[in-house]
């Protein structure tokens, strides 16, 4: 009777399928080839290093490294492990004296590796290797990795170590560079997606492709992770999985709705888009994951805009494709671009809000926004046509005028030619401070670049066509290039700039705050202020504000919302 139950107790896909053999390894081709070669040559190495995201297949590598050093029947000319021995089976049921698992999370201490110093120097039970695998390595403290080094590079013959990670930049070189490294990859989405396919044939699931490829893509390209939400779905439904029955069970935000919710943005329609997002929002979606399937949807339109092949992926639903490729044709590279830019902005907006939902609806009306004037490709063609228009009627003009006529238009051209050339001299930019300098960029509109100017670069020599600055908190590599870019485009002459190690500079956020100290100093030596000081001596003075300036800004806006309002 309790065979018979134990014959019949569920096992979970992630353990019925996990791999017995490196040929059952799937996207790890390059791996299995490099260990296949070194076991059938005896090129063992006495240390490994297994790196990659989660469920990819670190521990089960591990354990297939094990069973085939290990493996009494293996063949000579074979890597793989028969699997149906004796060894093997104790390594596959984690019983086995010579092979040791351990969890660097919960043993992380110096004293753990001493244990394991202790234990190499003893020759194996009954196996021809003693192996030792931790699991999550990264876990270790600085003092247990010390005292592992020197063990890890002379081992005995005897003893083979095998480490896993996802974290591979927490280890330290030192051990890093004592172990063969291997990075197993996240799996493809096609790659997985038969695997799936194979395990639902096999299992006899009836699943939908989309539902498939649904859960290929939340898995990110980890097996393990994928075979859980299978698992997950088959226990969600009784006859078929389906892709809405993935949508609820994962909280999702339907995708068609997110691509409805971008097309009405797209174009301008504000109304139903706000009423597209309440829709979603009330049918369970998460604001955060709306506007991250928002982002995902907006670089899948990129995609299709770049490759149109995208759009004929299989492992993509095939209403996503029809609507992406739809959406591609109507809108613009650069359009995308700064959609991208407003949605992975926001979103590190939504992560420190309080109310959510408006956050998420003021972000709607961000993007609206941006799509009520014309796009840059519209202006270009409307000025091409205006100039083609005027091209014409000029043809016209002159074939009606006589020869006379003629040379006093070209005098008058000549003219005009030397007026227009004037005022584009009269028209170049003139920059003569630093300080204005760093104000045109905010001016432009480029707030990363400005705010790097006035707070962390250090100005050594400025003159008018070249300045030398001291850029060592910036890590930027491009930024001499595209300030200097971006100044000789929008003054019109070339700007050198070049970059200094020396100190003697500051920086305009610590001019203007000496500044700022020295006026406050000075305010506080006129009588009538040290007259409210003595009156209220709680009172501080932290700051001085131009009120002249406060209403020139408020004018400027109030001018800039008339001007875009009669455009």
């Amino acid at each position: 009777m309790n065979d018979n139950l134990k014959n019949q107790e569920y096992r979970v896909l992630a353990r019925k399928y996990r791999p017995q053999k490196f040929s059952n390894l799937i996207g790890q081709e390059i791996l299995v080839k490099t260990l296949s070669n070194a076991i059938n040559n005896n090129r063992i190495a006495h240390a490994y290093l297994l790196t990659g995201v989660r469920g990819v297949g670190k521990t089960t590598t591990a354990r297939l490294i094990a069973m085939s050093l290990n493996c009494e029947s293996r063949q000579k000319d074979s890597c793989e492990p028969c699997g149906e021995c004796e060894f093997c089976h104790s390594i596959r049921g984690d019983r086995n004296i010579d092979v040791i698992e351990i969890d660097a999370a919960s043993k992380t201490g110096v004293g753990d590796i001493r244990e394991i110093i202790d234990n190499i120097k003893y020759k194996p039970v009954n196996n021809r290797y003693k192996i030792f695998i931790i699991d999550e390595v990264h876990m270790l403290s600085t003092s247990a990795f010390n005292a592992l080094l020197k063990t890890l590079e002379e081992p005995p013959s005897h003893v083979k170590f095998i480490f896993a990670t996802t974290e591979v930049k927490k280890i330290p070189i030192t051990i890093i560079s004592r172990c063969q490294r291997f990075d197993l990859h996240r799996i493809e989405n096609t790659t997985l997606n038969n695997h799936l396919i194979r395990i639902c044939e096999n299992e006899k699931i009836n699943i939908d492709q989309d539902a498939l490829s649904l859960i290929v893509r939340a898995s990110d390209g980890s097996v393990r992770d994928a075979l859980s939400l299978l698992d997950q779905a088959i226990s969600s439904e009784n006859n078929k999985v389906t892709a809405q029955s993935i949508i609820s069970m994962l909280g999702l935000a339907d995708r068609n709705k997110i691509f409805d919710l971008l097309d009405n943005i797209f174009r301008g329609d504000s109304i139903k888009s706000l009423e597209k997002y309440n829709e979603i929002y009330k049918s369970g979606g998460d604001v955060l994951m709306i506007f991250d399937e928002m982002l995902k949807v907006t670089h899948f339109l990129t995609k299709i805009k770049l490759s149109p092949n995208t759009s004929e992926d299989i492992n993509i639903p095939e209403s996503e494709r029809i609507k992406g490729a739809m959406m591609a044709e109507k809108i613009s590279i650069s359009a995308l671009g700064q959609t991208w830019q407003i949605l992975f902005k926001g979103i590190q907006e939504l992560q420190f809000g309080i109310n959510l939902y408006q956050h998420g609806e003021m972000l709607i009306i961000r993007l609206i926004y941006l799509y009520e004037g014309p796009t840059p490709e519209d202006l270009i063609s409307k000025v091409d046509k205006n100039i083609e228009k005027i091209s014409k009627e000029y043809q016209i003009y002159e074939k009606n005028l006589s020869n006379n006529d003629k040379n006093e238009i070209i005098n008058e051209k000549n003219e005009s030619k030397e007026d227009t050339t004037k005022n584009k001299l009269d028209d170049i930019l003139v920059i003569n401070s630093f300080s204005q300098f760093v104000d045109l960029f905010y001016q432009k509109k480029e707030g990363m670049l400005h705010t790097y100017l006035y707070n962390d670069v250090k100005l050594i020599s400025f003159k008018e066509g070249e300045i030398i600055i001291n850029t060592e908190k910036i890590n930027d590599p491009n930024f001499q290039r595209n300030i200097a870019k971006l100044v000789s485009k929008w003054t019109g002459r070339i700007w050198k700039v070049q970059i200094s190690n020396s100190n003697i500079g500051k920086t305009l956020y610590e001019e203007n705050l000496l500044d700022q100290q020295n006026q406050i100093e000075n305010m506080k030596n006129d009588e009538e202020i040290k007259r409210i000081l003595e009156k209220y001596s709680e009172v501080k003075i932290h700051s001085i504000t131009n009120i002249s300036e406060t209403s020139d800004e408020k004018n400027t806006g109030n001018l800039n919302k008339k001007t875009k309002e009669q455009s």
